[in-house]
């Protein structure tokens, strides 16, 4: 914390103003985070400290939005089902779609190409992108609306998956051109952006695990909560 804020000091003296900082969701960057004065707490966050150099500025704080996928993938595995204010998501749903590669169904060509290997995807830490996809939440509303019984149940797992790749496209969003959540943070897109937001925050503080704990005062949080600071921010 004490040598970014020298850094931060020393960028300043030569004309170059910081905005926000981000960082990785390990340990260390957490106790580096609040050791600048960041709250990670879902009802009292605070996401701003204080500009070493100017007494006026404040500059935001951000967890990198790859890492915080990852947490959350391996929370969802971890819990296998994750209930909300919306309903429950169920991991059973992706390992029974990985499933459903190997097998010839009829109307299986409505289903997104994309998935092809899902069943490696969902088994390693570093393609939790491709389980919280768009491509995955259309292949379920389709195999939920071909009436599979194995389906039947994954509304709350279609809306959770599609809340969780929402947050990921807005903060890893690039492309000044880009388009829907994946495109800048711009007056015209500040309303739909801020509503995802805003429902990200509604639903992160009633998630509970299979024994009803609730996740946010439990050991699995901070991928819940490094989102909820970055949207904060």
């Amino acid at each position: 914390a004490q040598l970014l804020r020298l850094t931060i000091g020393r960028l300043s003296d030569i004309g170059i103003t910081v905005l926000a900082v981000t960082s990785d969701a390990s340990a260390h960057s957490v106790q580096m985070a609040k050791a600048l004065g960041i709250h990670l707490d879902g009802d009292n966050t605070r996401c701003t400290f204080q500009h070493p150099s100017s007494s006026s500025q404040q500059i935001a704080y951000f967890f990198d939005s790859c890492h915080l996928l990852k947490l959350i993938r391996n929370a969802f595995q971890n819990f296998q089902s994750i209930q909300f204010i919306n309903g429950t998501a169920h991991w059973q749903h992706l390992v029974e779609l990985a499933a459903l590669e190997e097998q010839e169904l009829p109307h299986m060509e409505r289903i997104p190409r994309k998935l092809a290997n899902l069943k490696n995807h969902i088994l390693k830490t570093n393609c939790a992108a491709q389980v919280f996809s768009e491509s995955v939440v259309r292949a379920l509303e389709c195999l939920l609306s071909l009436g599979l019984p194995s389906f039947q149940n994954c509304v709350g797992t279609i809306h959770f998956l599609r809340l969780i790749n929402n947050l990921f496209d807005i903060f890893n969003s690039r492309n000044f051109c880009g388009k829907g959540f994946k495109g800048p943070l711009l007056p015209e897109t500040f309303n739909k952006i801020n509503h995802v937001l805003t429902e990200a925050k509604t639903i992160f503080v009633t998630l509970s695990g299979t024994s009803n704990n609730q996740i946010l005062k439990g050991k699995r949080k901070l991928g819940f909560l490094g989102f909820l600071l970055n949207a904060e921010s």
